[in-house]
């Protein structure tokens, strides 16, 4: 991990943007500190065409007074997406959005017709294709309800996925508003079809992948984070002992609130990067975890609007929700540890601490 003198020197007043050709304007949009010393940092600057730089911070190049070393690169210089520099160089409509180094970039095109690309580093691109055919076809039969991209192609060469944009705006503030609640039973709603559509992806994420997932990330949390160890491994015990579900209905796997767009006459969802068969109250759990973290005050009425809304339409077994739910706060504490914060790691122990809490009613 980053020292907690770089940390709060890049909290407080970071140096970065003066080595990036002047701070005016850059605005740094994403960080991870690595267990090697290092830290990934995501800087951006607003234009016709957004610039996107990334800083590898420990390693390398230049150095930085009270930083140490860095190299910067321009976001098309990724080993781990080598097919960067070649959408730079011969498809000048297509504008990066989104971009997380070494994983995954977004564009969207400039264009008459609006639509949307993404390559990906784990080679899923056929995959996520081929599961984007198979909703937009339960979509149009009317088995889904809530709207998705329809698929416009798929470049191999690139592992670029392409799809048309969906209408319609984020719900996150809707949400938040007078009528969140009723808004959110609607999602839930909307989300169990999914479930109830009869699809076969080709992918299962069951509960055993889940714990593996978990006791992987819970590992590296107690490397970074000793004193976590105690509530890391009772988590993790009682974690193991739930009764796993089949893992036999379609889900999103990720149906988060920022995943869900609004035009006042439907819903749409979007993002089905890790749709598979699996648990169901996977799906619900992902929406109460996130929107703990997301919400505040707000998060009681929501989160218990949104799963009311699923299982009036899909029985499900509510320890399994719980127990996900759990999982994912493992995941929130290991995101917040490797935050540029500086009180990432008492706040990653907090977000432990409730999740002990919550096992412990499991029994």
């Amino acid at each position: 991990m980053l020292s907690a003198e770089i940390i709060h020197r890049l909290t407080m007043n970071d140096p970065i943007p003066d080595t990036l050709g002047g701070a005016d304007g850059w605005l740094r949009t994403y960080g991870r500190c690595d267990a090697d010393g290092t830290a990934t940092l995501l800087y951006e600057r607003d234009g016709r065409i957004p610039a996107l730089r990334t800083v590898r911070l420990g390693q390398g190049g230049d150095e930085v007074s009270g930083l140490g070393r860095l190299t910067v690169k321009d976001w098309d210089d990724d080993k781990a997406l080598p097919m960067l520099s070649s959408i730079r160089r011969h498809h000048p409509g297509l504008v990066p959005v989104r971009y997380r180094p070494g994983k995954r970039c977004t564009f969207k095109s400039t264009g008459r017709n609006s639509y949307y690309a993404k390559v990906v580093a784990d080679g899923r691109g056929a995959d996520i294709i081929r599961n984007g055919q198979l909703l937009w076809s339960a979509y149009v039969e009317g088995r889904l309800g809530f709207a998705v991209a329809r698929p416009a192609g798929w470049l191999p060469s690139l592992n670029m996925i392409v799809h048309h944009a969906v209408s319609g705006k984020p719900v996150i503030d809707a949400l938040l508003g007078e009528g969140g609640a009723a808004l959110a039973g609607k999602m839930g709603a909307a989300n169990a079809t999914l479930a109830q559509s009869g699809l076969t992806p080709a992918i299962r994420y069951d509960y055993a992948f889940q714990l593996k997932r978990t006791a992987k990330y819970a590992r590296r949390i107690a490397r970074w984070l000793p004193a976590s160890g105690a509530l890391l491994d009772e988590i993790m015990a009682r974690l193991s002992r739930i009764e796993s579900g089949p893992a036999d209905k379609p889900i999103h796997g990720a149906p988060h609130a920022h995943q869900w767009l609004g035009d006042g006459s439907g819903l749409a969802l979007i993002d089905f990067d890790r749709f598979g068969l699996g648990d169901p109250e996977l799906d619900v759990a992902t929406f109460l975890a996130e929107w703990d973290f997301e919400s505040g005050a707000h998060g009681s009425e929501v989160g218990a609007a949104f799963a009311q809304g699923f299982t009036d339409a899909v029985t499900l077994n509510h320890a399994l929700i719980e127990a996900y739910r759990i999982h994912k706060h493992v995941a929130k504490a290991l995101r917040t540890l490797t935050a540029i914060r500086i009180d990432a790691a008492e706040r990653s122990l907090q977000i432990l601490k409730h999740a002990a809490t919550r096992a412990r009613r499991l029994g």
